[in-house]
């Protein structure tokens, strides 16, 4: 039986310090370490905003883990 403690999924509000309508595939089956670890390290990932349904931003700016944080005009952060 695994413990769902100690593997948490992402809250459904987004993950620290990332728009809350980024998403890339491993947001559905990672903890919320590991989707960290691959918007943070991986240069192959996926992402999309939940916004638009695209790769590109309300903004028309392209979605990837760098752009889409605190300072970007459409990002919507779970950071208070």
């Amino acid at each position: 039986m695994s413990d769902t403690t100690a593997d948490p999924k992402p809250s459904a509000d987004g993950l620290p310090g990332l728009c809350r309508h980024l998403r890339t595939k491993r947001y559905y089956y990672g903890s919320t370490d590991e989707v960290l670890e691959v918007a943070e390290l991986s240069t192959t990932a996926q992402f999309w905003c939940l916004r638009t349904m695209r790769v590109v931003g309300p903004d028309e700016g392209y979605v990837t883990a760098a752009a889409c944080r605190a300072g970007r005009s459409c990002c919507e952060t779970t950071d208070a």
